[in-house]
C-alpha cells in the first residue's frame, strides 16, 4: 500500500510539475509574440505611412518607374495583361535592367500592384515621364531605350491598339521624341 501511495504521488507531481512547464512556456510563447510585435512597430508603421500615400508619389528609381508606364501600356489594350504581355515586360526589364529572372518577375509584380491604384493611365504617363526625363543618372540613350522598350510592349500582342498609341505618344511628348 505505501508502494501504491508513493506512486500516485509520483504521478500527481509529474502531473503538476507538467502542467506548469506547459503554462510556463505558454506564458513565454505570449511574450516572445508581445515583444516580437513591438520590435516590427516601427515598420509596420512606416509602411502604413508608404501605404496610405499615393503609389506614384513614392517612385524615385527610374527602372521601377518604366517597369510601370510598361505595365500601363500593356493594360491599355483592354482586359487582364496577358501571358505574352507579361513575358514582354519581364524580357525587357531582363534585358536593360540587368536583372535576375526572378528579380523581374518581382519588378514586374510590383508594377502591377502600382497600377491598381495609380491615377488615370495618362496622368500615370506624364508624371513617370518626367521623373525619366529629368533622372540625372539617365542620358538620351535611355530615353529612346525606354521608348523602344514601351514599344516592344505595345506589340507583344499584335498591332497596338489607339489606347497604346496615345499612352505612347504621352511618353515621346514628354520625352522630345518625334514619332
Amino acid at each position: 500500500m505505501p508502494v501504491l501511495i508513493f506512486i500516485l504521488g509520483l504521478i500527481a507531481t509529474i502531473a503538476i510539475w507538467s502542467w506548469r512547464i506547459r503554462m510556463a512556456r505558454g506564458a513565454a510563447h505570449e511574450a516572445f509574440k508581445v515583444a516580437e510585435a513591438a520590435a516590427n512597430m516601427p515598420r509596420k508603421l512606416a509602411f502604413r505611412y508608404k501605404a496610405s500615400k499615393n503609389g506614384l508619389s513614392l517612385i524615385q528609381d527610374p527602372r521601377e518607374a518604366a517597369a510601370i508606364m510598361m505595365m500601363e501600356i500593356a493594360r491599355a489594350r483592354g482586359g487582364p495583361v496577358t501571358e505574352r504581355q507579361s513575358e514582354a515586360i519581364e524580357l525587357e526589364i531582363r534585358q536593360n535592367f540587368a536583372f535576375s529572372a526572378m528579380e523581374a518577375e518581382d519588378l514586374a509584380a510590383h508594377a502591377a500592384w502600382v497600377t491598381n491604384s495609380a491615377p488615370p493611365p495618362g496622368e500615370t504617363m506624364r508624371r513617370l515621364s518626367a521623373l525619366i526625363i529629368n533622372s540625372p543618372d539617365l542620358g538620351p540613350k535611355e530615353v529612346v531605350d525606354l521608348d523602344a522598350m514601351l514599344v516592344n510592349v505595345s506589340e507583344a500582342e499584335g498591332v497596338p491598339t489607339r489606347d497604346q498609341l496615345a499612352l505612347l505618344q504621352v511618353y515621346r511628348d514628354k520625352a522630345g521624341l518625334k514619332t
